[in-house]
C-alpha cells in the first residue's frame, strides 16, 4: 500500500473513498443497469430500492474518512484512472483465533463487468487486509438468485460453505438475503497482521 492508502492490484488500483464519493457509490448500487440483479423488483421484492431522497447515506462515516480502519472502509476501484466500481470490507473481528471480515463489491455499470476488474479488486483487498490486519477469512454473501455474482466470487477464490444455514448464520451473522449463499476465501495465517497502519 502506498502512503496515500492506494492498494495496487494487477490491473486495478483501489483508492480509499472520500465522503464526497459516497453518493456516486450508492447511485451505482441503487440507480445503475446493475441494480436489478441485486435489489428491487422483480427479483428482490423483499429488498426494495430506496427512493432518491432516502438513499443518500448508507454507511457510517468511518467507511469514507478512514477514522476506524478495523471497523470497515470503502475503496473506489480504478482502471486506467477511471472509477469502475467499489469494494469495501466491514468490521474485522476474531472467532476461534481467526481474524475475519465480510466484503461487498459492485461495479459502476454493466460496461465494466466481465473484464476481471472485480476479481482483481477482491484479490488486492484480501491481500492487503491479510498483510496489514492479519485477516485470514473473507466472506461474501450473494443471493442464490444472482448466479453471475456467485461465479465471479468463485473465480476470485471464494468457496460455498457446506453447512446448515443455521450454523452458517451462527458463524457469520444474519443473512443479507433470504437465500444468501455464504462464500468464504481463506488465506494462510502466517505472515499477516503486522498492523502497520
Amino acid at each position: 500500500m502506498s502512503e496515500d492508502g492506494v492498494i495496487r492490484g494487477r490491473h486495478v488500483t483501489l483508492r480509499p473513498a472520500a465522503p464526497e464519493d459516497e453518493r456516486a457509490i450508492l447511485d451505482w448500487l441503487y440507480r445503475s443497469d446493475l441494480t436489478p440483479p441485486m435489489l428491487g423488483l422483480p427479483l428482490y421484492p423483499e429488498r426494495p430500492i430506496p427512493p432518491p431522497e432516502e438513499a443518500g447515506h448508507g454507511y457510517e462515516p468511518h467507511y469514507f474518512d478512514g477514522s476506524a480502519p478495523e471497523l470497515g472502509r470503502c475503496f473506489l476501484i480504478l482502471a486506467d484512472g477511471e472509477p469502475v466500481g467499489q469494494v469495501n470490507y466491514n468490521d474485522i473481528h476474531e472467532q476461534d483465533g481467526r481474524r475475519r471480515t465480510k466484503l461487498d463489491i459492485w461495479m459502476r455499470c454493466e460496461a465494466y463487468c466481465g473484464k476481471g476488474y472485480g476479481t482483481d479488486a477482491l484479490d488486492a483487498l484480501c491481500r492487503h487486509l491479510h498483510e496489514w490486519f492479519g485477516v485470514v477469512e473473507f466472506m461474501v454473501q450473494p443471493s442464490a438468485r444472482n448466479p453471475r455474482a456467485i461465479r465471479a466470487y468463485e473465480k476470485a477464490g471464494s468457496r460455498r460453505l457446506d453447512l446448515p444455514i443455521e450454523e452458517v448464520r451462527s458463524l457469520w451473522g444474519p443473512s443479507d438475503y433470504a437465500d444468501s449463499v455464504y462464500m468464504v476465501r481463506a488465506l494462510p495465517p502466517e505472515g499477516g497482521g503486522e498492523g502497520r497502519q
